[in-house]
């Protein structure tokens, strides 16, 4: 298994660079596949808690966001960003009476939830890499970071973990191994101020721990979907990683977090 994660890291990871880096149509498509995937995920696992799901919506909604965001993300259309949340919210309520009662409102508001949690999140990706000449070097600290403190903690679990996080959720995640992908995220972030500074290293240190708290809230988020769908990954798509899910998990939470204290905090 962890074979099988060494080699899908260094396939990955340098194509996530390259889309990242390339940030136009190139970048689009890798963030509608890793969207509609998510969504197709999403949908499966919701699926195995007995809920009926619309298609459609779900795909529609989902995709709508990083499409908006990637076309009309620069500050005279912002407001077309959040007319964009209102619009796919009535659109929802809308679908609510129009394929009544083919679909509960429980139905149609997880429905709403699911992929939103995918198209919304992954949209501050699209922020990131737009947030003018240095947006590919604030994404690229972003991804780095992310990924750090993923196999941080990975490894600082297997070797040092003793104390459990959180034995309902993910047994296997503890204690010990949140600490070393703290400390290993704060060293990325020290090592990449020596090359491209983010803010001073006050301001650096505190967003890159304020990214390992989010990895990991994201982590525990969809380990909680996953208790509930009584699955062991969200997909079988990355070997040695499950699904598009369960690689991207922490980087849902990662980036809005990292994208607001850039705007509130560095760009203030």
């Amino acid at each position: 298994m962890l074979a099988k994660r060494i080699v899908s890291a260094l396939i990955a990871i340098p194509l996530g660079i390259l889309i990242a880096y390339e940030g136009k149509l190139f970048f689009l498509s890798g963030i509608l596949f890793i969207t509609v995937t998510g969504i197709y995920e999403m949908r499966s696992l919701l699926q195995r808690m007995n809920m009926r799901l619309p298609a459609l919506l779900m795909y529609g909604n989902g995709i709508l966001f990083p499409l908006v965001v990637y076309f009309f993300s620069n500050s005279s259309r912002a407001p077309l960003l959040y007319a964009s949340v209102t619009c796919s919210l009535l659109l929802y309520l809308i679908a609510m009476i129009i394929i009544f009662p083919k679909y509960s409102a429980a139905e149609i508001g997880v429905s709403y939830l699911g992929s939103s949690y995918v198209g919304i999140l992954i949209s501050y990706i699209i922020l990131i890499r737009h947030l003018g000449p240095d947006g590919f070097f604030y994404l690229l600290y972003v991804l780095i970071l992310t990924w750090t403190y993923d196999t941080g903690a990975y490894f600082a679990g297997i070797y040092l973990g003793r104390h459990s996080l959180s034995r309902l959720l993910s047994p296997k995640k503890t204690l010990e191994g949140v600490v070393g992908g703290l400390l290993m995220t704060v060293c990325a972030a020290l090592v990449f101020q020596r090359l491209h500074p983010i803010g001073n290293y006050f301001e650096s240190v505190a967003l890159s721990l304020l990214i390992g708290v989010f990895v990991q809230v994201g982590d525990l988020v969809e380990s909680a979907l996953k208790r509930m769908a009584d699955v062991k990954d969200s997909g079988i798509m990355i070997p040695g990683h499950g699904g598009v899910l369960d690689r991207f998990d922490g980087l849902l939470f990662s980036a809005p977090i990292a994208y607001l204290y850039l705007k509130l905090v560095l760009f203030r």
